[in-house]
């Protein structure tokens, strides 16, 4: 089976849109929580930072957190992972998918933590999705086409089982996607 890679970008729009089974957010030491992590912490009226600051969740060990997104993003699953210092990003990327397969995810939108060796992570998750069986990874990022070509190669290098769907159109899920939707005003 094909695993189709999607390059979107990284924003709360496109957060918005997602139709997929969980999302992936990679953290690492960084506060406040940036990238992935931090928008969906955004949505979640800040429920990673308090598993954060209770100690609920150290990400510096390497440790796991599944969160329900409660209706506040179409996700229904988000699973954090922890980045420990020197963890080897196949390492990472093994250990993400197949945690995500044992969940029963078949689809999946992932982006990588700011600071991360990007290529080679992609390349990762690239490799461990088809051995994994995914169906669909929603790669997000400041640039999708930069993130398509990356995804492009990865596949050719790779010579693996999995095609890249273009980049979608410039301003393609911005505005008023992200806005609630219109209601009575309470006063």
């Amino acid at each position: 089976m094909t695993l189709r890679l999607v390059p979107r970008d990284l924003a709360l729009a496109t957060l918005d849109t997602l139709e997929v089974d969980a999302a992936a957010a990679f953290v690492g030491a960084e506060r406040p929580l940036a990238g992935l992590a931090g928008l969906i912490d955004w949505r979640l009226c800040g429920a990673l930072s308090r598993a954060i600051l209770a100690g609920t969740f150290s990400p510096e060990k390497g440790e796991v957190l599944l969160v329900p997104s409660g209706g506040r993003l179409p996700i229904p699953r988000i699973f954090c992972f922890g980045v420990a210092a020197g963890e080897a990003t196949e390492d990472l990327a093994r250990r993400a998918s197949s945690v995500l397969a044992k969940a029963g995810v078949r689809s999946l939108a992932l982006a990588l933590s700011p600071g991360s060796a990007g290529s080679s992570l992609t390349r990762a998750f690239v490799q461990a999705g088809v051995r994994e069986g995914f169906l669909r990874h929603v790669f997000l990022g400041s640039d999708p086409r930069a993130l398509a070509r990356e995804l492009e190669a990865a596949v050719r290098d790779l010579r693996v089982d999995a095609a890249v769907e273009p980049p979608a159109p410039r301003g393609e899920g911005r505005g008023a996607a992200s806005l609630p939707p219109k209601g009575p005003v309470v006063g």
